[in-house]
């Protein structure tokens, strides 16, 4: 995991100044927290790691040109596209990029039983439920990480993701 560390420490200096370039620093994000997170063991083991993306077919391309074929603890990782809350079930994490209030309120309810990482850079994401929201500060890219949204899906996050957080609640 110290590995990692540098890198993603790097990712939170990276400017946003265009959306080409904020597209592949939120991959390297996405990617990073895998490796900072640990979800509750599955009654099904999966053979793949799952990132979904939810509203932002831009941010899903970029996801896989920027990871490509690494891997989270060993597995592949699949990258998905989701067009309902029905389907977060089969993954580890999804990105909404819904900018509307109700439609992410709506998918953050329907997934709040599953063990599934909600992400996404949307206004008013963590105090809707959602577990980790990009904000734009002064040009770069930081989170906000919702810790009691985390601990009801039963995913933990390591001190060091949460030390790395702009906030924590």
């Amino acid at each position: 995991m110290t590995v990692m560390l540098p890198l993603f420490c790097t990712s939170i200096y990276a400017y946003a100044d265009n959306s080409e370039l904020e597209y592949r620093v939120k991959s390297a994000f996405l990617f990073n927290f895998t490796k900072f997170i640990e979800w509750p063991v599955a009654e099904i083991p999966r053979s793949e790691f799952v990132m979904c993306v939810a509203g932002n077919p831009q941010l899903h391309n970029k996801l896989i040109e920027t990871v490509g074929t690494k891997q989270n603890n060993g597995k592949p990782i699949q990258f998905t596209i989701i067009k309902h809350p029905g389907e977060a079930q089969y993954c580890q994490m999804v990105f909404l990029g819904f900018p509307e209030r109700e439609r992410l309120g709506d998918w953050i309810g329907a997934m709040s039983d599953l063990a599934v990482l909600t992400v996404s850079d949307e206004q008013d994401f963590i105090n809707l439920g959602g577990m980790i929201q990009f904000v734009i500060i002064d040009g770069k890219i930081r989170f906000d990480i919702n810790q009691s949204a985390a601990n009801r899906s039963s995913i933990k996050m390591s001190s060091k993701l949460l030390g790395l957080a702009r906030n924590v609640n």
